[in-house]
């Protein structure tokens, strides 16, 4: 009877003891899904924060707050190259380590001012072209996705399938 015990206590500690390397417990742990890329928490942050200072929240709402952060990232997991997606994502790393030698805190946890004011200097430098990659392609897809939205498309500028009469008609 003990031995049986011993041997499912035994099985259960081996099965964990398996299991344990594939968990992952540190703070930056993968968010999003994506077929190509690993997005990690603070990535997602970092990109959300950089696209609300993109298109900021006026009296409608800003990018941010339509999502164009997840079509950024979907789009350039599915439409880039494998060489232009890992520039980007090395250039959002580059980014913020860039502003934090600035400013000794992440992008992200900056006021709008600041992050307004370093994302212009940063870009009119032009040193890094994976940063500067990386900017001009999330001004792409943040414009894109921010004109696609269903608010924008349906509230803002109400798309018309046959745009009124035609001379006589």
């Amino acid at each position: 009877m003990l031995r049986r015990s011993a041997i499912k206590k035994l099985g259960l500690l081996t099965g964990g003891l398996v299991l344990l390397p594939s968990c992952n417990f540190s703070q930056d742990a993968e968010t999003i899904e994506m077929n190509n890329i690993r997005i990690t928490t603070h990535q997602d942050k970092l990109l959300r924060a950089i696209v609300s200072v993109m298109i900021p929240e006026t009296d409608i709402p800003g990018a941010a707050t339509l999502g164009a952060d997840h079509f950024v990232w979907v789009m350039v997991d599915d439409c880039l190259p494998d060489k232009d997606r890992e520039n980007f994502i090395k250039g959002l790393d580059t980014f913020d380590e860039n502003v934090k030698a600035v400013t000794e805190k992440s992008f992200d946890l900056l006021n709008a001012e600041e992050q307004t004011r370093l994302l212009n200097q940063i870009y009119d430098r032009k040193e890094d072209k994976k940063i500067i990659h990386f900017i001009e392609t999330t001004k792409h897809y943040t414009t894109q996705g921010y004109m696609q939205s269903k608010y924008i498309m349906t509230g803002v500028m109400p798309y018309a399938l046959i745009p009124g009469t035609y001379g006589n008609c």
